[in-house]
């Protein structure tokens, strides 16, 4: 291969690396810089710091005053606009994952030193895409009470998408997104159904659809849902895409600790109505954690770390509609328990290169129907080993061209068996054959329609 065939793959490579809209776990702030009587000023300095990590990129103004800083972290930044004559500029910025931040700056004559504060700028209208997609950011996603604090429950804020309960023994999709009313099942590798990555790693199920590992919310930085006219960017997702951003540690040591209850004296009744067979179900949910983060080296190296566990018990109630059977109606347990964990670790290798490497474990086992299955005799156990390890490389070209590579493994194991006695004790038939039955009526239905 010649010499010129090599440079031209490169740019390519490059240029891939640089394509950091849509499904991209990363944000962009540009704007213009002008005087106060509206003119551009070209090769003005543009200093971006990350206020958390106090991590910079320093780019120039072009020859019509623009300025662009592609593939930066979500977070509040401050920016620092600085050139020869004027009045030193400093605006914060807050970037969103997927998005363009617009913060514009106008410039006064005047000392250098002299600075002037201007209001923060906030990603609102993305005029470079015609995405439609909602954001939503750690401050919201710390106050919302989300029902066994899976993060994909965010989803239901976003307009037109429904979350569904899944089955804690039907593979690992405790939780269903459906946009649009699509199924919430579909497999994305199909062309249908909602692609899912977390910081740019795919996490979708490819078999049975849905996701194939969860997260604890107290991971989630941001939380970006498409749901129509995606980017080229994206990948294969029909219905949707869904884009995480997992937490990063700062210069501040931060860190918690905290233990969620909840039984049955405390919750409705089922379809908030008391059930004569059944007038008092167990459940019990106990959900301990904790979390912490800071700096390794300050302004170098940060940590973050999350340990979550969760214990369950609830029960499935099975009421048999004939006189003959009623003898097999009851309420059977189906117990539940996960192991959540997660750790990051984010390196300013130098000015221009900056490297993050995460691992994530979800570890789970429960016991249920399996597709409906109406006996505790036709539940399975279902377990679940999840790992994602990822990382990602940040290189500053040039002040205007940027390379985000990132790689990921992903192992899944999941086994479904049957009960056995040592699960499901007074369980009857287990080990024999299995038979459901239909009415002639429903078949003679079905025929007809």
């Amino acid at each position: 291969m010649s010499k010129a065939s090599v440079s031209m793959l490169l740019v390519f490579a490059l240029a891939i690396g640089f394509v950091v809209y849509a499904q991209a776990p990363t944000g962009t702030i540009l704007g213009t810089v002008k005087d106060e009587s509206g003119a551009v000023i070209p090769n003005a300095t543009i200093t971006i710091t990350n206020k958390s990590t106090n991590v910079s990129r320093t780019i120039t103004t072009n020859t019509e005053g623009l300025y662009s800083a592609p593939a930066l972290q979500p977070g509040d930044y401050a920016v620092r606009a600085e050139m020869m004559g004027f009045r030193t500029v400093l605006r914060d910025a807050l970037v969103t994952a997927g998005n363009n931040t617009t913060a514009d700056v106008s410039m006064s004559l005047g000392e250098a030193r002299q600075v002037v504060t201007v209001e923060a700028a906030t990603s609102q209208i993305n005029y470079e895409s015609n995405t439609v997609q909602g954001v939503i950011d750690r401050a919201t996603i710390q106050d919302l009470p989300l029902n066994g604090r899976s993060a994909l429950q965010l989803a239901s804020l976003e307009p037109g998408v429904t979350v569904q309960a899944g089955s804690t023994s039907q593979f690992n999709a405790i939780v269903n997104i459906s946009v649009f009313g699509d199924n919430a099942g579909a497999t994305s590798g199909s062309g249908v159904g909602i692609l899912m990555t977390i910081d740019g790693g795919t996490i979708n199920d490819e078999m049975e659809g849905g996701t194939s590992m969860n997260f604890s919310q107290e991971v989630i930085q941001e939380f970006q849902l498409q749901q129509n006219t995606f980017d080229l960017s994206t990948g294969i997702g029909a219905s949707g895409a869904l884009n995480i951003v997992t937490r990063s540690g700062s210069n501040d040591f931060h860190g918690g600790g905290y233990f969620y209850f909840r039984d049955h004296n405390m919750a409705a009744y089922p379809l908030l109505q008391r059930n004569p067979l059944f007038p008092d179900p167990f459940f019990v949910r106990r959900n301990p954690g904790f979390l912490l983060g800071g700096p390794v080296k300050k302004d170098k190296l940060f940590f973050f770390f999350n340990y979550e566990y969760l214990n369950q018990v609830s029960v499935v109630p099975v009421q048999q509609d004939l006189p003959s059977l009623q003898s097999l109606s009851g309420a059977f347990g189906t117990p539940y328990h996960y192991n959540f964990i997660t750790a990051r670790f984010d390196y300013h290798l130098s000015p221009k290169n900056t490297v993050f490497v995460r691992y994530s474990h979800d570890g789970n086992q429960g016991i249920g129907p399996y597709y409906g299955a109406p006996l505790p005799s036709a539940f399975n156990t279902n377990v679940n080993w999840s790992d994602q390890s990822i990382m990602g490389l940040t290189s500053v070209i040039t002040p205007n061209l940027v390379s985000d590579f990132r790689f990921q493994y992903h192992y899944w194991e999941n086994n479904v068996t049957d009960v056995n006695s040592s699960n499901c004790a007074n369980c009857i038939g287990l080990g024999r054959p299995r038979f459901s039955r239909r009415s002639r009526r429903a078949l003679s239905s079905a025929a007809r329609m």
